[in-house]
């Protein structure tokens, strides 16, 4: 009986290990869906039109309320910027035919996949920018993707034990 009791809590350490190697390494953020919760989104031509004007707006500048410097230089700011016109572009031109959660996590996932050698303010603002594309279509939360990819675990999921 003790052998079969230490046999599983033996295995629930090593899950635990797994688990956290993968979040400290960012492997699970590759690994994290994208699909849990999916449903159809509504996509209205004043849901593009808001996409389109963030698209527009010239980004990554001094944000005082957020505590935002600004990006350190022009060259960091225009690649970050360009990062997200690029994602807003993607999901103004396929959402019509997409119109599904997971189709804008999974967009916003690539993005941020490329997004890693950013320093940390540049990656907060670029959550936020993310997060203003989610309320613009009604996407109440990432899942986690978030946080899994800024800090490597989906830390909600612990609050909420």
């Amino acid at each position: 009986m003790f052998g079969v009791i230490l046999k599983i809590i033996l295995s629930l350490a090593g899950v635990l290990g797994l688990l956290f190697v993968a979040g400290v390494t960012g492997m699970m953020f590759f690994f994290w869906p994208t699909t849990f919760g999916d449903h159809s989104l509504n996509v209205t031509p004043q849901a593009l039109s808001e996409l389109g004007l963030l698209q527009q707006e010239k980004k990554f500048l001094k944000d005082l309320p957020n505590h935002y410097p600004g990006a350190p230089n022009e060259a960091i700011r225009m690649n970050a910027q360009v990062s997200v016109d690029v994602l807003v572009q993607t999901l103004i031109a396929e959402l019509p035919s997409h119109p599904h959660r997971s189709f804008v996590l999974g967009t916003m996932k690539s993005t941020l996949a490329y997004f890693t050698n950013q320093d940390t303010e540049e990656q907060e603002q670029m959550l936020r920018y993310c997060e203003r594309i989610l309320a613009t279509l009604g996407i109440n939360n990432s899942g986690e993707l978030f946080n899994v990819w800024r800090y490597g675990f989906p830390y909600r999921w612990l609050s909420r034990a």
